[in-house]
């Protein structure tokens, strides 16, 4: 079973670039869902069963694994046996129908960084629908734009050579720094992904293309995100736990909170806040602080 486990987690490092964290995060998840297995007479993958599943998650609530720990748990089980069901280990997934806690479904506002990971890493990459939908996500959590924003962007306001977005919204122009991970996905889709989506009438400077060649709906996107939030084995996802949790997480790292809000192009700040001390410019916060920078 362990052979399974490793080759698994060097897939996901091969092909989902997912970091070293997250690795490890998932061989942790399994080894001790496996030790639940084999101490329940279940010896080999072809044996389990939802049932057996759910009860796993049950023992792992009762011993007083938080909620978020669970839906990070539940995550990799997701993933796990997906991933034995495409390469023909299995017929039928046996997690197919297990879901995140109601409850956490319910209160989550922002999500841990190897729970956004595998979030991005969700949309296959090998379809020019999956290269468009990782490189929206890579953007969201990059940047903290607005969706109407992300969805109206021009492809002439991407300069990936300078690692920067520029943005207008009302009578604030902006330039947002791009961290690595969100250029090369953007590189993937302008390269592989943008052409094929393309029709004869669409815009042609028009970023992002829906199946029609035209601009997504936000109705569109909440579908697709949706799905991948499932895959992952995630509350629902929207674009605002995004942007929240990507406030959190550079907070995290040592960004201050009117920093990161000059970032995001907040007006409204406490008197508090205002008064704080900024010594960084924003590209250096950046840098220091986004986990994807």
């Amino acid at each position: 079973m362990e052979t399974y486990i490793q080759a698994f987690c060097e897939y996901r490092k091969e092909k989902k670039q997912v970091s070293d964290n997250t690795r490890l995060a998932y061989r942790s998840d399994l080894t001790r869902m496996v030790s639940h297995l084999r101490n329940n007479g279940v010896t080999s993958f072809e044996q389990v069963t939802e049932t057996q599943l759910n009860s796993f998650i049950l023992s792992a609530e009762r011993e007083g694994l938080k909620a978020s720990s669970i839906v990070r748990l539940i995550s990799s089980i997701h993933n796990f046996f997906d991933f034995l069901t495409k390469k023909g280990v299995l017929k039928d997934d046996p997690a197919e129908r297990i879901k995140a806690p109601k409850a956490e479904q319910a209160q989550q506002e922002i999500i841990s960084v190897n729970e956004l990971e595998t979030l991005l890493s969700a949309p296959e990459t090998d379809t020019p629908k999956g290269l468009r939908d990782r490189a929206m996500l890579e953007l969201l959590y990059a940047t903290g734009i607005h969706l109407n924003t992300l969805l109206s962007l021009k492809i002439s306001q991407v300069h990936l050579r300078y690692k920067v977005l520029f943005v207008s919204v009302g009578d604030q122009n902006r330039v947002l720094p791009l961290g690595q991970p969100a250029c090369e996905a953007l590189e993937a889709y302008l390269e592989q992904g943008r052409e094929a989506l393309m029709k004869q009438n669409s815009d042609p400077d028009l970023l992002f293309y829906n199946k029609a060649g035209e601009e997504m709906t936000r109705q569109g996107f909440f579908k697709r995100i949706t799905e991948y939030a499932k895959k992952a084995g995630l509350p629902n996802i929207t674009p605002r736990i995004l942007r929240n949790s990507m406030v959190h997480h550079m907070m995290c790292n040592g960004a201050s909170y009117a920093g990161v809000h000059q970032l995001l192009g907040t007006k409204r700040l406490s008197a508090a806040m205002n008064f704080e001390r900024q010594t960084q410019t924003i590209p250096d916060m950046y840098k220091q602080a986004h986990p994807r920078a």
